[in-house]
């Protein structure tokens, strides 16, 4: 899927939904941002060791959109899936997955 494709299903899933706010309070019109490509690490624990993997993701909101930090929702290339994303350790690059929740308003309630 492309930018376009990816907020067309965003505004499929969201319907007539558009007021919906969350508990932290974000309204979607203003947290939404163009989808463009990032990377997030899924990062695992296993007996005190932590196995990093890196994965190519659509990013389509952000919780505090004017400082860009807060949770993140992202979708899975082809959108089948959405999740969220968070900063992780100081050292880390790139964002940290937090999981796969489903549908965009799921996930966007998941935060």
């Amino acid at each position: 899927m492309n930018a376009d494709q990816i907020r067309a299903l965003v505004s499929s899933q969201i319907g007539d939904a558009w007021d919906t706010t969350n508990r932290h309070g974000v309204a979607l019109r203003e947290a939404l941002v163009q989808p463009h490509r990032i990377t997030v690490i899924e990062r695992l624990f296993n007996d005190g060791k932590t196995k990093d993997r890196f994965v190519d993701v659509w990013l389509v909101l952000v919780e505090n959109h004017e400082s860009g930090t807060g949770y993140q929702v992202i979708a899975v290339q082809d959108g089948s899936s959405f999740g969220l994303a968070t900063e992780g350790f100081a050292s880390d690059k790139h964002l940290v997955m937090c999981g796969w929740y489903g549908d965009f308003l799921t996930t966007f309630r998941a935060m």
